[in-house]
């Protein structure tokens, strides 16, 4: 095999850069280890299961304590939720509207809720020819813990 001055001249200029990509390619196969090294596996489960009685129970004592009050303006109908601040001792997290069935909603969306002097307060409006059949569902405290559900009824 015979060499040419120009292929020894050429494999001695890149052979430095060949070592330092081969150097740089290990060092970014480090860096990517590391960064997937530190990534968080955990899996956190969490279920809620409260009895259908238990459910029933804490709707029927505090249901009194939400009001959802109806109005017809012209082909709108208004509808405002009076709210407590806190049931037992428990802040107010949500404010839901669920169209059609509870269990399987075909529609969910959360309401804000604004202060109205002592008072808090959540609406919304919706078309008269869009009426179904709605449910207000109001979330106090942190966790698994009953709502209160309550039905809107259009008059």
């Amino acid at each position: 095999m015979v060499f040419s001055p120009a292929s020894l001249i050429l494999t001695n200029y890149n052979l430095p850069i060949i070592w330092a990509l081969y150097f740089n390619r290990s060092l970014v196969v480090k860096y990517i280890i590391l960064f997937l090294s530190t990534i968080s596996c955990f899996v956190n489960a969490d279920s809620c299961s409260i009895t259908e009685a238990a459910r029933q129970e804490y709707n029927d004592q505090h249901r009194n304590k939400v009001t959802v009050e109806v109005s017809l303006d012209d082909s709108d109908y208004f509808v405002t939720i009076n709210l407590p601040n806190s049931i037992e001792n428990q802040n107010l997290n949500s404010v839901l509207l669920v169209s059609e069935n509870i269990e399987k909603p075909t529609f969910v969306a959360p309401l804000k809720v604004f202060h109205e002097g002592e008072q808090l307060v959540s609406w919304y409006s919706v078309d008269a020819g869009l009426i179904q059949k709605h449910f207000i569902v109001v979330g106090f405290g942190e966790g698994c813990r009953p709502n209160i559900v309550k039905e809107v009824l259009y008059q």
